[in-house]
């Protein structure tokens, strides 16, 4: 069964995986354009553009959400990697689900039901950036988004996980 279940969803994660890298991709091309403007007109119309300093940080804090689940999809997430080199090799296997399973029960209900109230309260106060016309449940939505995205990716590391060999300890 779980070898059917991770059938289906390699597809999809290698669909997700892409996905994530091209909105990583146009976040960094975008965020370093706005920065780059924004260093223009300081020098040359000895002012800054008042929507670059706001609009930059913004993309950063998405760049880090939809990032941080592209490292649990290409299992790199420091955390991680962290405990799974604390146990031998006899139980990391263990170590390696207990671990998702953590990460996974976290990333549910801090960032995708966490996520999910806070564009609720977000939408409900109408907050928007002061410099530019957008509402902040708008850039909240990388909150369950990026929680979504890790689920999934933590999802297929466990069924790998548990369908791969357990390594031999080499003395």
């Amino acid at each position: 069964m779980l070898y059917t279940i991770k059938k289906f969803i390699a597809p999809v994660t290698k669909f997700l995986r892409k996905t994530l890298r091209t909105i990583c991709a146009v976040l960094i091309a975008l965020m370093t354009s706005i920065v780059v403007w924004g260093v223009i007109t300081r020098y040359i119309y000895g002012e800054q553009s008042v929507f670059t300093d706001e609009l930059a940080r913004t993309l950063l804090v998405c760049l880090s959400f939809f990032g941080g689940a592209l490292a649990f999809a290409d299992g790199v997430h420091v955390g991680l990697i962290f405990l799974k080199e604390k146990f031998s090799i006899s139980s990391k296997k263990v170590a390696d689900i207990i671990g998702y399973l953590i990460s996974l029960l976290f990333v549910f209900a801090v960032l995708v039901c966490g996520g999910i109230m806070l564009i609720s309260t977000s939408i409900e106060s109408s907050n928007e950036l002061i410099t530019l016309p957008i509402s902040m449940w708008h850039i909240y939505l990388c909150v369950p988004f990026s929680g979504f995205f890790a689920s999934v990716f933590l999802i297929e590391n466990i069924i790998d996980t548990l369908v791969s060999p357990v390594k031999k300890e080499s003395k």
